[in-house]
């Protein structure tokens, strides 16, 4: 039964930041998001983590771009600081110390700040926030036998000591496209956008594909202007109705979005005909504006605990979060659950690789999540249906991860 949800928490407008910022994965059980690293991350040298004494304070270090010249980065990282700070009240672990650096928003910041946390003892390194920045921060923890979990959506920076948690548009592609051939909705046309991120939506449809559950029939991709979109809309619509395809996956979100769901409409792709599918930056009120969109389908988080915590949050610091400061809160609360396994265990390597990879996973603020072998993560993700005053959920996240093989 759908459930209907009649607002959109203002939650949900930055959901696109968190997403831009830019061996065979496990089987997962139904609503997982799940997609495979990239065979560069698989052969990356792993080095062990370093050894700490869980029954005595333990230093974690968080990189954050606090001073970033660019307001957004730095709005995004003083919220994952204070979603952090949230996650260590509600953890009270004593032994855990979490220590912030600054790295400004850029490469040489993160790199110098991860190296001075390395110096000064850190265990696991959180962060940092941008896929660019991860390289340097990945280098100073593989020197000092460490690992580190960044905030990127970036899949090409996973791997070695460096695990993501963001939500992948690789996997949320996965999810959406498998969902809808659940659905008898298995020819597939991409239309995306000619950046990273739609890159990645289109890869992830691909796999997808590999996987049997659907067929690819037509790729598009164009610029990212107003201009750009009505200039490939035409074409990818015949395209895609030459090819009978019976759902269109539109990875974009935004004014871009709404641009290309009002020419694809006029070029002949009626939304009552084929199905428009997205990826979590739907999750967002200007998908609400655009009458086009109506129907379709996209994945995100199971949005009663996304509301939970963003009162908590509101309630705490008085202002809704960004989407992105979940990720802080859930990286504290990995570390502490690793933190109490070790002491639970007689551990010394908390935060070792086969700690952060254990297949049952952790839970989550917004569910279950897992690392992979390769840095990726799985995370479980409901479809949502837009509907005229909001989102409702047509297939509910699984509160549990297929152990799978």
């Amino acid at each position: 039964m759908l459930r209907s949800r009649s607002t959109v928490p203002s939650l949900f407008i930055a959901a696109g930041l968190a997403l831009a910022v830019a061996s065979c994965a496990p089987t997962t059980g139904p609503g997982a998001a799940r997609t495979t690293a990239p065979l560069a991350s698989q052969t990356s040298p792993v080095p062990p983590a370093g050894r700490v004494d869980p029954n005595r304070p333990v230093l974690v270090a968080l990189l954050a771009p606090l001073t970033a010249a660019d307001p957004g980065a730095a709005k995004a990282g003083n919220a994952l600081v204070n979603a952090a700070r949230m996650a260590m009240v509600d953890l009270a672990d004593p032994t855990m110390e979490l220590r912030i650096y600054d790295t400004a928003g850029t490469p040489q910041g993160a790199r110098a700040m991860a190296q001075k946390a390395v110096g000064e003892g850190a265990a696991l390194i959180l962060g940092p926030l941008f896929g660019a920045n991860t390289g340097g921060v990945g280098d100073a923890a593989g020197a000092a036998g460490i690992n580190a979990i960044s905030f990127s959506t970036d899949s090409a920076v996973a791997g070695g000591p460096v695990f993501l948690s963001g939500f992948l548009p690789e996997a949320e592609a996965e999810r959406i496209v498998g969902f809808a051939a659940s659905r008898g909705l298995d020819r597939i046309a991409v239309f995306y956008p000619q950046t990273d991120y739609g890159a990645a939506a289109l890869r992830g449809a691909d796999q997808a594909v590999l996987s049997g559950s659907a067929r690819v029939v037509v790729a598009s991709g164009y610029p990212r202007t107003f201009q750009g979109i009505q200039n490939a809309s035409g074409s990818f619509a015949g395209a895609a109705l030459a090819a009978g395809a019976t759902a269109i996956l539109l990875p974009d979100s935004g004014q871009g979005l709404r641009s290309v769901g009002a020419f694809l409409d006029y070029g002949g792709l009626d939304p009552v005909e084929v199905r428009y599918l997205g990826l979590g930056q739907w999750n967002a009120s200007a998908t609400l504006q655009e009458p086009a969109l109506r129907g379709g389908w996209f994945p995100a988080p199971d949005p009663d605990r996304l509301d939970l915590f963003a009162g908590l949050y509101s309630a705490r610091y008085g202002a809704p979060p960004p989407f992105i400061a979940v990720l802080g809160y859930d990286a504290v609360q990995v570390a502490g659950q690793l933190l109490a396994d070790a002491r639970r265990d007689g551990s010394t390597t908390p935060f070792g690789r086969a700690e952060l990879t254990r297949i049952e996973g952790f839970q989550g603020v917004l569910g279950p999540l897992r690392f992979e072998p390769g840095g990726l993560n799985v995370r479980a993700m409901a479809i949502l249906e837009v509907g005229v005053r909001g989102f409702e959920v047509l297939d509910p996240a699984p509160s549990r991860l297929g152990l799978g093989s």
